[in-house]
C-alpha cells in the first residue's frame, strides 16, 4: 500500500519548500552589495539590526546614511570620531537611536545570564571588496553603540 507513504512524502515536501522560500526571503542584500559565500547553513530568527555597508553606502535597516560616509570602500575622515577610535558618528548615532528603541521593547543589554536571545543583535551584510579596515571600523562603531552581538550575513554556496 503506497497511498500512506506518498502522503507522507507530499508533506514533507510542502514543508521543506515553505521553510527554504521562508528562509530565502529573511534576508535581502542591500543594492550594489556582493555577499561572500558560506557553507553554514544556520540563520538566526528574531529581532535583528541590519547594517549593510557597500562599497559607497551604509545604511542601518534600509535607511540610507546621508550623506554617504565611505567612497569605493574607504571612510571619509570627517565623518569619523578620532577622540573615541575612529566610531564613524553618523553610524553611531542611528545605531544609538535603534539601541534605545530595542530596549523599550524589551532587550536586555549586559545580561549575565546563560539565555542571550534578549540580548540585541546586529547583522551586518559588508561587500566581499570591502577592506577590513572599514569593516572593523564599523563593527567597533556598533560595539561602542551597544551591540555585542554580531551576526554576518553570506550566501550560501
Amino acid at each position: 500500500n503506497l497511498a500512506p507513504l506518498i502522503d507522507i512524502n507530499a508533506n514533507l515536501l510542502f514543508f521543506l519548500i515553505v521553510a527554504n522560500s521562508v528562509q530565502e526571503d529573511r534576508l535581502r542584500a542591500g543594492k550594489d552589495v556582493e555577499l561572500p559565500t558560506s557553507s553554514s547553513q544556520k540563520a538566526e530568527a528574531g529581532d535583528l539590526v541590519s547594517v549593510v555597508v557597500s562599497m559607497n553606502n551604509i545604511s542601518v535597516n534600509e535607511l540610507n546614511i546621508t550623506p554617504p560616509p565611505i567612497h569605493n570602500g574607504l571612510l571619509d575622515d570627517k565623518f569619523l570620531d578620532v577622540k573615541k577610535d575612529n566610531r564613524i558618528i553618523p553610524l553611531y548615532t542611528r545605531l544609538t537611536e535603534r539601541f534605545q528603541d530595542l530596549i523599550k521593547k524589551g532587550a536586555q543589554p549586559g545580561s549575565k545570564s546563560d539565555d542571550d536571545s534578549k540580548l540585541p543583535v546586529v547583522l551586518i551584510q559588508a561587500d566581499k571588496r570591502l577592506p577590513y579596515a572599514s569593516l572593523a571600523k564599523v563593527m567597533r562603531t556598533c560595539g561602542e553603540a551597544g551591540f555585542t552581538k554580531f551576526r554576518f550575513a553570506a550566501k550560501g554556496r
